[in-house]
């Protein structure tokens, strides 16, 4: 948690943000994640403006922090509600990751737990080139996922299950990203389970739970877009995204070279397989060059490479 705290803090008052300069102000801001598919992504932008707001009952001399921008309308108060947010649930997530790597499933030394969680925690925070309010809490909410997963494959009643139901809810309010935790929850149950009665139930109410959610935001907003354009094509051709690309093979790679064993290295590509709908919308109408993109699917992946389901009785 220290560590997470320390890098994201130096990644935002260590360097000029270029990427993302021109969201740094409450007016931009509000104008575009109100619009297109970003408006459904409500849960965060909440948490942001409150606490904006929060700092605007503050009397900080923003001076302090040496900030500097390359749009002139940005905001150091809009800056820095980005870093307490993103530095708040960085922090959460590392939390996470050692309870997962402390579970009876995680087979891994003391040392490779260690270095697993950290190269996560570098992963994140070298993405944020690209500053989004939803980006890191929807990682925390995948990483919470997996860890109450792993508790319903130990026990497999009513209470865990309704308690997974809940934070798809909560992580679809926040991000759509959220069906990667379906993708996840099918990869370990069918693996554990294969296609039997053990497996279909619980898919089938987290299912159930994520569209309703998905759907139910754009009946209130009485509008129903899923993306925001076709970018296909400059995904493919243009020399940044195509960097991106390479980002998302060789992380790819990486994870499938320090997963456990063959049986470890399955669960991956399954994994990958069913995400095959999230990844087919980041190629469509995603940016590749943001790295953010493949993080979910890299923080999924690490952990699968050393998680031995044999533990689970």
């Amino acid at each position: 948690m220290l560590l997470a705290f320390t890098v994201n803090s130096f990644i935002y008052f260590s360097f000029g943000n270029i990427y993302s300069s021109k969201i740094l102000n409450y007016t931009d801001f509000s104008q575009q994640f109100h619009s297109g598919i970003y408006q459904y992504r409500i849960l965060s932008g909440y948490f942001l403006i409150w606490i904006y707001d929060f700092l605007s009952t503050l009397n900080i001399d923003y001076k302090i922090f040496k900030l500097k921008f390359l749009d002139p309308n940005s905001e150091p108060q809009m800056y820095l509600s980005f870093y307490i947010l993103n530095t708040f649930f960085m922090v959460l997530s590392a939390a996470i990751l050692v309870f997962i790597t402390e579970t009876k499933n995680f087979v891994a030394t003391n040392a490779e737990k260690i270095l697993i969680s950290s190269v996560a925690i570098f992963a994140i925070a070298f993405s944020q080139f690209v500053i989004v309010p939803y980006d890191v809490s929807s990682y925390f909410f995948l990483l919470l996922f997996f860890y109450f997963l792993l508790q319903y494959l130990q026990k497999r009643s009513t209470l865990p299950l309704a308690f997974l139901m809940i934070l798809i809810l909560i992580s679809t309010l926040n991000r759509e990203s959220s069906a990667l935790s379906l993708s996840l929850a099918a990869t370990l149950l069918n693996s554990k389970f294969g296609l039997k009665k053990e497996m279909i139930q619980p898919i089938f109410f987290l299912a159930i739970t994520f569209i309703a959610v998905y759907f139910g935001m754009r009946f209130l907003n009485q509008s129903f877009s899923t993306n925001d354009g076709n970018l296909l094509a400059q995904n493919f051709t243009e020399p940044k995204n195509i960097l991106g690309l390479l980002f998302w093979i060789t992380f790819f790679i990486f994870t499938l070279i320090i997963a456990k064993d063959l049986q470890t290295k399955r669960y991956i590509l399954i994994f990958h397989l069913l995400s095959l709908p999230y990844i087919m919308m980041c190629f469509y109408t995603g940016i590749i060059y943001e790295i953010r993109l493949y993080i979910p699917l890299f923080l999924t992946s690490i952990l699968l490479g050393r998680t031995e389901l044999s533990r689970i009785h």
